[in-house]
């Protein structure tokens, strides 16, 4: 009999390409809820998943929780994994009560009742080394120095917190996994790298916060979905596991990198623009634990994920309008 598994958040660009992913495998009877309606979602035909493996569900928790325990008691998933949050940074400074009551008080009632259950095998929460902050040293999986630098990262440390109280208490079965910058095809095109290569497309100027030496580590799709299967597969209880591209680059490098393979001067393309609130200006992920743990390891290069997505880009520009170039949710703020 195949896994059941419940992915929270299966219309964001993180759920449903672990869901593409997943599918391929043929071992798991997956079923995704979502907040938005189907029609907003951003690069739609990335997301029209048609399998005899797959059902898909509209479930706003916030304004409705019971509606989410009511699912969950008729589906009994073995697996639930939480991709389930507003995770645009800058809006979270406008919206700090709305980023609160969706990523963390809309689930507390789903989670009081899980912990009564005896189903559930594994609740993997999918986090953030925002909560961190901005570090020069390798943040490994067993670190405690959290300073968060925004309401988003603040909401998502509260939601672990919570969850970690759970797990020691109720012995409720939390897994941990914290992903550096993932970026892929269909990625929404007011993130970073999907802006640039619409920007150069369309000899549009791209609007650079700072002064784009701040350093991330990016990790592409694939990778990101191959440790989301490790932790499925083989991550224990009580665990947290940290998954990170194999090197570090700042914001110019990706801009210079993707310039290069799209033969753009960059000169013609950057606007420069006074940074964010509470930007974090490097982070390092470590995850030796996490590969020796769970035998994995990232195997895309930097050039080689740019030119899956310029690729993609190339593929689908007719798909492709400038409204979608801004983050939009109905429940936020301008």
């Amino acid at each position: 009999m195949k896994k059941r598994i419940l992915i929270l958040g299966s219309s964001s660009f993180s759920g449903s390409s672990t869901i593409n992913y997943l599918l391929t495998k043929n071992k798991y009877q997956i079923i995704g809820t979502y907040r938005k309606k189907k029609s907003d979602r951003y690069l739609p035909y990335k997301f029209n998943i048609k399998s005899n493996n797959f059902k898909e569900y509209k479930v706003d928790f916030l304004k409705n929780p019971s509606s989410l325990i009511n699912l969950i008691k008729k589906l009994k998933p073995e697996v639930i994994i939480d991709f389930a949050s507003i995770c645009m940074v800058n809006e979270s400074w406008k919206n700090s009560n709305i980023y609160f009551q969706i990523n963390v008080l809309s689930k507390i009632k789903m989670i009081e009742y899980l912990s009564s259950t005896k189903f559930l095998k594994k609740y993997i929460y999918i986090s953030t080394p925002e909560i961190f902050g901005s570090s020069k040293k390798y943040i490994e999986e067993k670190s405690q120095t959290f300073a968060p630098q925004t309401p988003y990262a603040t909401s998502k440390l509260s939601f672990e917190i919570l969850l970690k109280n759970f797990q020691k208490n109720f012995s409720f079965p939390l897994i941990i996994s914290r992903f550096s910058n993932f970026y892929g095809p269909g990625q929404p095109l007011y993130r970073l790298i999907p802006k640039l290569i619409f920007c150069i497309d369309n000899n549009k100027k791209f609007s650079l916060q700072g002064n784009g030496k701040s350093m991330r580590n990016f990790i592409f799709s694939y990778d990101f979905c191959s440790g989301i299967n490790k932790v499925i597969d083989k991550g224990r209880i009580g665990k947290t596991y940290h998954f990170s591209g194999r090197k570090f680059y700042s914001v110019n490098d990706i801009i210079k990198n993707v310039c290069d393979l799209k033969s753009y001067d960059k000169k013609k393309l950057i606007k420069k623009t006074k940074s964010r609130e509470g930007q974090d200006f490097i982070y390092k992920l470590g995850s030796k634990i996490t590969m020796n743990e769970l035998r994995w390891k990232p195997i895309y290069s930097l050039k080689k994920g740019l030119q899956e997505i310029i690729l993609y880009h190339k593929r689908h520009i007719k798909n492709i309008s400038n409204k979608e170039l801004f983050y939009k949710d109905k429940q936020l703020k301008k």
